[in-house]
């Protein structure tokens, strides 16, 4: 059984903004389990990339407030992590004279929220930075940006990584054990001081059963008590035990099942589903253009009913432009990992894509994809209910993080020193807070990885700089250390592993030319067996068998 001091559930990038922050501690021993092979397997790795500025959100809201602060601080966290980033504005537009009112009312928002670099703009000035007639005036958002998610979700957890955070991924979470002090420390024979009545009657009940002797008086420290939490190895069908004095549910859209394991019934989540077009950057290239005419984010005003923002074009990090998302909550019925595309909400963007911008050709489209936000409000209630991030009245040591929507990627290092600072208060109020252990040395960023192996050659020869994606321009290299930094933060290899970090089968061809590239390169550079070789979620191996041996 592995013990940390603080276990996190979830690698999104709020779990691993978490892992990251709390690790920066060297005397507290940080996990994180994840049910998927790799980071940014979720939702973190489903959206539009954008840094948003926090207008939308309501005045004195958690979800206002963090936004606001992840806003501001993000240039400088992405200066240090080495990602992409690109601040570009944004407009919301008015189509017509009556919308101009609700611009105002953003703006006002917006300005309550604490958003810098909010005015309203009319016609000339908004035809002059959309490049076309969008309409007759918008709210510009001086401080919104375009980024990569999947960069800045992994080199979150590879930051995490370097100040000592352990990773198993692959790991289900199945039940968890409040108070298992007595399955664990035989020695130990009172529930600690930090523990709930509901907690002491269960270490009694676990007491009776594992010890079958009378009880004594000596009261535990709070990391022989805290949690016991068993999680399903999806690769072996194994069950494993962890075991932690601090507990954090992180983990997105069933943050309330998670919630549901330590007793906790008060969170439902409904999932809500974003589709997406994505268009090709090939034909302006070619041309010798920019990538787009369009510059940065074009959003139309928000229905405060709906689920989403409405669709909107955003030009990706890349040059790519996505349009979307759509807002269509889950029947109960449904799979909450339903990703499927629909065919109308399909057509919808297209309609909707081409109002915002005309010059949009659909015939561009090269992939469509969709993301879930797990909300708090339903379909009835609509609109957004605000984050929960607390330590649990019921559970001590519990800290449950639930409706972590968006602006949840915005929000994330914020999210992560609020969180951060309940955990350090709870080691101290348990009085179980003293230095120990090794020190792990700092390091963060680039040059921190690169000094703790995270993006060197580790596995097998370095490759060469022989072409293996020709649409996006991605080296065997640049594959092989995807490969191998993937290994070394304690990931499963996956096609859509090393797509996430290099962008290989992301162009034009989908991977149609260098997906069966990657497999003979892996298969002869790090002796990889292409029938154990994943697409991207467990059980996606993308060969039967061999035709001959």
């Amino acid at each position: 059984m592995k013990q940390f001091d603080v276990l996190i559930i979830g690698a999104g990038a709020v779990g691993n903004a978490i892992a990251r922050e709390i690790s920066k501690k060297n005397t507290v021993t940080v996990g994180v389990l994840e049910k998927e092979p790799d980071t940014a397997f979720g939702i973190s790795g489903r959206n539009s990339g954008v840094l948003h500025a926090g207008f939308n959100n309501k005045p004195g809201s958690l979800m206002a407030k963090l936004c606001a602060q992840g806003s501001e601080g993000f240039e400088k966290e992405a200066a240090e992590l080495e990602l992409p980033f690109k601040k570009t504005g944004k407009l919301i537009t008015a189509r017509f004279e009556e919308d101009l009112e609700r611009l105002q009312k953003l703006k006002e928002q917006g300005e309550a929220n604490g958003v810098k670099e909010l005015r309203i703009i009319g016609r000339e000035e908004l035809e002059k930075l959309a490049g076309y007639d969008a309409g007759v005036g918008a709210l510009w958002s001086g401080m919104t940006g375009i980024f990569d998610p999947f960069q800045y979700t992994i080199a979150l957890a590879e930051a995490a990584a370097v100040q000592g955070t352990e990773y198993r991924f692959g790991r289900q979470v199945v039940e968890i054990q409040t108070a298992v002090s007595t399955a664990l420390h035989k020695k130990v024979v009172a529930p600690c001081r930090g523990c709930s009545q509901r907690n002491r009657e269960t270490y009694y009940r676990l007491y009776a059963k594992h010890t079958k002797t009378a009880v004594s008086r000596r009261t535990p420290t709070a990391r022989e008590c805290g949690f016991l939490v068993t999680a399903q190895n999806l690769s072996t069908g194994e069950r494993e035990q962890y075991h932690a004095e601090i507990l954090i549910n992180s983990a997105g859209l069933f943050a309330d099942e998670i919630c549901r394991m330590v007793g906790i019934n008060d969170y439902k989540i409904h999932p809500c589903r974003g589709e997406y077009h994505i268009l090709s950057k090939m034909k302006r290239q070619l041309e010798k253009k920019e990538p787009w005419l369009l510059g940065l984010p074009i959003y139309p005003i928000p229905n405060e009913k709906d689920g989403g923002l409405g669709v909107h074009l955003t030009p990706a990090i890349h040059g790519n432009i996505l349009i979307g998302p759509s807002a269509e909550y889950l029947a109960e019925e449904q799979e909450r990992e339903e990703y499927s595309t629909t065919r109308d909400v399909m057509d919808r963007l297209n309609e909707e894509g081409v109002d915002l911008f005309p010059e949009l050709n659909i015939r561009d489209c090269i992939h469509s994809f969709s993301g879930i936000r797990p909300k708090l409000a339903s379909e009835a209630e609509g609109g957004y209910a605000d984050f929960v991030i607390e330590e649990s009245k019921q559970v001590p040591g519990f800290i449950q993080l639930v409706g972590i929507e968006s602006p949840g990627m915005t929000a994330s290092i914020p999210i992560a020193r609020m969180v951060s600072r309940m955990a350090e208060e709870i080691r101290v109020r348990n009085k179980d807070g003293e230095d120990k252990g090794k020190e792990v040395r700092k390091r963060s960023g680039y040059e921190g990885r690169k000094q703790a192996g995270l993006l060197q050659a580790a596995y097998g020869e370095p490759g060469d700089e022989k072409m293996l994606c020709r649409c996006e321009g991605i080296t065997e290299k640049a594959v092989l250390e995807a490969y191998d930094r993937i290994l070394q933060i304690g990931a499963i290899p996956t096609v859509k592993g090393l797509k996430n970090r290099t962008r290989v089968t992301m162009g034009n061809c989908q991977g149609s030319f260098c997906t069966i590239n990657i497999i003979e390169l892996l298969q002869k550079k790090r002796n990889v067996d292409p029938l154990t070789l994943l697409w991207n979620g467990f059980g996606s191996e993308m060969f039967e068998g061999r035709v001959k041996e």
